[in-house]
This record gives C-alpha cells, sequence and structure tokens, in this order.
C-alpha cells in the first residue's frame, strides 16, 4: 500500500518535487497566456487536499497562485483557465474544495 502524503507535514524530497513543478508552471502559464484567446488545460491527478499539515502548499495551491500571478495577462489577452483537481478519498477532497475555495 502506497503511503498517505497528507499524515504528516511534507519532507524535504516531496518539497523539492513541488518546487519544481512550480517553476514549471511560473515559466508555462505565462507562456500560452500571452498567446491569447486559448483555453488553457490544468490537471492534477493527485490533488491531495491542498496543504500538509503545517500548512504547507501542495499542487493545487501552487497551481493557483501561478494562474493568480498572471490574471492581468489572462483578462487582457481573453484566456480562459480550466483547473481539474482530482481527489478520490471523500474526506481529502472535502478539504482541497474547502482549501481552494479560501484561496
Amino acid at each position: 500500500m502506497s503511503k498517505d502524503l497528507h499524515e504528516k507535514p511534507f519532507d524535504e524530497t516531496t518539497i523539492a518535487k513541488l518546487e519544481i513543478f512550480e517553476d514549471y508552471a511560473q515559466a508555462w502559464i505565462p507562456t500560452w497566456v500571452m498567446q491569447g484567446n486559448l483555453t488553457i488545460c490544468i490537471f492534477d491527478f493527485f490533488a491531495g487536499t491542498g496543504y500538509d499539515k503545517n500548512g504547507v502548499p501542495g499542487s493545487p495551491i501552487r497551481i493557483l497562485q501561478k494562474i493568480k500571478e498572471q490574471i492581468e495577462n489572462i483578462s487582457e489577452k481573453k484566456t480562459k483557465i480550466k483547473v481539474y483537481l482530482n481527489e478520490f478519498k471523500k474526506g481529502k477532497h472535502d478539504l482541497l474544495k474547502a482549501a481552494c475555495k479560501r484561496f
């Protein structure tokens, strides 16, 4: 059985993975946004709860942060962004939904 990443704070390897993912999003979201009049779809198939036990943002919140940084360009270029977050477990899904709503 796989370990549950959300039972304890993210370890340094998970943080490193999230930072690489975040750098990727920071580089590519504006690249596509500036094309203008597109619909960009972003998928996170293993979204989790949004944060770890210590409140460190996971991939869903990091995606939303990078989108928020581009909000003026998104509006100006008439770009649509659709974010699909998947969390299979109901309890985690509820926490994810609440975390995104708070964001």
